[in-house]
């Protein structure tokens, strides 16, 4: 259905925005419709999407049901109150007579409504959004939930002459099974070569469409490539060595003559088995000279620089980009490979397991949220990952996550993204924030502890303001995602 949002981001961006933000914003302006009518509060109005007016498409209870032109959700009116504020007693009296008129004998505003009744509505389109995040939650487990079924490995280089290269086995490719059969790591790959050492052996083995394509579609048929290894009684001990990504320019790892694809073998004589020991001996030996041993197309070159204790912007010490996930070396095999994606397949879930892991994922977003301050003062987390964004962003983010649902037909992908931000959207709302739902309850909770309400006067000038700043913070977000697009950050 979706197919022609494959390879065009703004496309797949509008129907994300389409498909993730107006339900979350129509359900939310639900939920206050709803608790509006158990509390007894009048509403005059509830629109689909935002106005101008479209179209009335019927009256009951009083209140218009109407479709607006802007397809941004929708929204509720009630009696004596306009976007963010309480209307003035001559404006108040006058949505009075139109309730009258439209056959309500008992009305009542927001601000009539009794404190607990007021906090009830302000909240009710938060919970609705929550509630909205669990049923698609539920939803996401009823299709199917994913369980490993086996590993990959990941074929970063095939060494020419090799059996393997001969059989037709090319860098990139993924490989799947051995003889039709799974397995689940890199050593256990390499076990069974060597225990079929001089019979038939056939991979299975899915070849991307691109060289820069992170995303396996599985709806291709994988290949199947067969050779016959010729291997030692024994594997050779299992070692990884971190491989180089990118080298900036006029980087010290550049004047060294480091290439992307070398393998990092040692540093100052000291075998290098993954990134982090790499990290943490480059970080020990600032403003010094080292000497690292790299590994390139089978042949051992020697490298001396000195990493930077102040690059610049942007770059590390040496000015490499390297892969956390080592890389082993077996020259027997002729192929550099590393880890790859779990195989998984999708689980449907019985309703009761449903339910149970719909609100496992609710608390798990709940708690995810609740940690970014403290993991940005902690460090862990960088604040241009955690970085707020405007509903473009919300729209980049959701365009990718559709087309990894489309090319998977996976949709429990986007399910899961409309579920994230359904609770965001919610959380966001019931912040203390004027002009938000959670600043409207901040004041009845004054009210309550001063005893009497605030002046509707003053309450309505500072929504306003709050408003205001909210605007013009969301402009920015928005100029930030145009100019920096989100999807650099997730792809």
């Amino acid at each position: 259905m979706f197919d022609f949002l494959i390879g065009n981001d703004l496309l797949s961006a509008i129907a994300a925005f389409v498909l993730v933000l107006i339900p979350a914003v129509f359900v939310h302006e639900l939920g206050h419709f709803l608790a509006a009518k158990a509390v007894g509060i009048t509403i005059l109005e509830f629109g689909i999407g935002m106005p101008p007016r479209m179209v009335k498409l019927f009256e009951r209870g009083g209140t218009e049901y109407t479709l607006n032109w802007l397809p941004l959700g929708g929204f509720v009116r009630p009696l004596g109150e306009d976007t963010v504020r309480q209307l003035g007693e001559e404006e108040t009296e006058r949505d009075r007579d139109l309730a009258r008129a439209r056959g309500i004998d008992k009305t009542m505003s927001v601000n009539e409504a009794p404190p607990l009744g007021r906090i009830l509505f302000f909240s009710a389109g938060a919970f609705a959004n929550f509630l909205l995040a669990a049923v698609l939650f539920a939803i996401v487990a009823l299709i199917g939930v994913p369980q490993i079924v086996g590993g990959r490995v990941v074929a970063m280089d095939v060494m020419s002459g090799s059996a393997l290269a001969e059989a037709g086995l090319q860098s990139g490719d993924i490989i799947e099974a051995i003889n039709g059969e799974t397995f689940n790591t890199p050593a256990e790959f390499s076990r069974r070569l060597y225990e079929l050492s001089g019979e038939e052996v056939t991979l299975t083995v899915r070849r991307l469409e691109e060289p820069n394509q992170t995303l396996i579609n599985l709806d291709t048929e994988p290949l199947t490539i067969t050779f016959t290894p010729d291997l030692p009684a024994t594997p050779p001990e299992q070692k990884g060595y971190p491989v180089i990504l990118g080298v900036a320019p006029g980087s010290p790892a550049e004047e060294a003559g480091i290439e992307p694809g070398d393998l990092v073998t040692s540093f100052n004589d000291t075998e290098l088995t993954s990134f982090a020991l790499l990290r943490d001996m480059t970080q020990e030996n600032l403003d010094r000279e080292v000497s690292l041993t790299l590994l390139r197309d089978g042949q051992t070159l020697e490298v001396t620089l000195t990493p930077r204790s102040n690059p610049p912007e942007g770059q590390g010490a040496m000015g490499i980009v390297s892969t956390e996930a080592p890389v082993a070396v077996d020259t027997n095999l002729g192929l550099l490979y590393q880890e790859g994606p779990p195989q998984e397949v999708l689980v449907p879930q019985p309703l009761g397991r449903a339910i149970q892991f719909s609100l496992n994922r609710v608390a798990d977003v709940f708690v995810t949220i609740a940690r970014v301050p403290s993991e940005i003062l902690a460090g862990t987390l960088s604040p241009e990952a955690a970085r707020p964004v405007s509903v473009v962003g919300i729209g980049q983010m959701g365009g990718v996550f559709l087309q990894q649902s489309v090319q998977t037909n996976q949709p429990t992908i986007i399910l899961n993204f409309i579920a994230v931000i359904s609770i965001a959207l919610g959380l966001t709302n019931l912040l203390p924030l004027p002009a938000l739902d959670g600043g409207r309850i901040f004041f009845v909770v004054l009210e309550i502890v001063r005893g009497r309400p605030i002046a509707p006067e003053r309450e309505g000038f500072v929504h306003l303001v709050g408003l205001a700043i909210l605007l013009s913070a969301m402009v920015v977000l928005v100029l930030n995602d145009l100019i920096n697009p989100v999807t650099n950050l997730i792809r």
